[in-house]
């Protein structure tokens, strides 16, 4: 609802912002006419419309950048307002889900309770799923039933502030750290030989890489669709829009700190490296959008990199964001599988 109030006051506002343009502008015109001297010469008339020509070019670029930088502004303020806002929602077992699960909570060092699925692994090795911004662990089910059916554990949790778990603000995965932390414990107190691996989802995804480098417990992660968790994990701009998207990032970074009184994490860029020796996949799509270019480009690709020999990468052409599994469902299975058997060496 709040959207949609947003968009017709931003929408009315340009209205109004153009409308004063387009009278200031008339107002100009109609004080300066017959004030202009028009050469008589061809030559001169040429030159003198080129030169006006290029003036409104000029005013009207200048116009735009302006109006860009205010909805940019205000773009911020309404993410700032609804991204760290809770979503809350039920979350109940599908009747075809296809294997057996407990409802388990578990809690964070800082009070936070996670409210989750867990399956017992057969074959010793557990993973940590984790899905995309604002949903909730059914979001995961996919990934699930293809671990389960290879005899990998699974405990798949509401992320703070989402589903069905506690919190009272969101804030775009910079502390979810700390639930990866109590998933691992609560994964060790069920059985301490456990081996751990993660798998997520967008902000999942990020969560799950940021939680690799801090924590050795998790011994094998695989993100899909990774993002940057600050603005100075953005790539160099291309592009004016690429460079306003950085700068406004920046701006982000700032007000969820004011907003949320909580420092901000290290750059993911930074500590990528820490991974190794265990191994990462950085999966991404490889479908080009119009300016900023594909997934992969902006942050697979680099990220891997980054995170040094330890790193694989997996670009899906036909894939934009998280929709690998729709395109390749078959060789998205298999591929998630043999990472996290040979990262613990499970033969088949």
């Amino acid at each position: 609802m709040l959207h949609h109030y947003w968009l017709i006051g931003e929408i009315l506002f340009i209205i109004l912002f153009f409308s004063f343009i387009l009278f200031r502008v008339w107002r100009k015109i109609k004080t300066q006419a017959g004030k202009i001297d028009i050469p008589e010469t061809l030559n001169g008339r040429i030159i003198h419309f080129i030169k006006r020509f290029l003036r409104l070019l000029w005013f009207g670029f200048g116009i735009l950048l302006i109006l860009v930088f205010i909805i940019s502004i205000e773009r911020t303020i309404l993410a700032i307002i609804t991204e760290t806002t809770p979503a809350p929602s039920e979350v109940i077992i599908p009747d075809n889900l296809g294997f057996e699960v407990e409802d388990v909570t578990f809690e964070s060092e800082d009070g936070i309770t996670l409210a989750g699925w867990h399956t017992p692994s057969q074959n010793g090795a557990t993973v940590i799923l984790l899905h995309g911004y604002g949903g909730n662990r059914t979001g995961m089910i996919w990934p699930a039933q293809q671990l389960v059916d290879a005899g990998y554990g699974v405990l798949m949790y509401d992320e703070r502030a989402n589903g069905e778990s506690t919190g009272e603000y969101r804030s775009y995965g910079w502390e979810d750290h700390l639930d990866v932390k109590a998933a691992i414990q609560f994964i060790h107190s069920q059985n301490p030989n456990e081996h751990i691996g993660a798998m997520g989802c967008s902000t999942g995804a990020s969560i799950v890489v940021y939680s690799a480098a801090l924590y050795p417990e998790v011994e094998a992660a695989w993100g899909d669709g990774n993002s940057s968790v600050r603005a100075q994990d953005l790539p160099a701009p291309k592009n004016p829009l690429v460079a306003v998207i950085i700068a406004n990032n920046y701006l982000l970074d700032w007000m969820y700190t004011i907003k949320l009184g909580i420092e901000a994490p290290t750059p993911l860029t930074e500590i990528l490296p820490n991974i190794a020796p265990h191994p990462v996949m950085f999966v991404g799509g490889g479908m080009e959008r119009p300016l900023l270019g594909s997934e992969s480009e902006l942050y697979t690709l680099r990220f891997a990199e980054i995170a040094g020999p330890n790193a694989q990468t997996w670009v899906i052409d036909e894939a934009t964001h998280c929709d690998g599994p729709f395109q390749r469902p078959e060789e998205y299975s298999q591929k998630m599988v043999a990472f996290f058997d040979e990262a613990f060496g499970i033969e088949r």
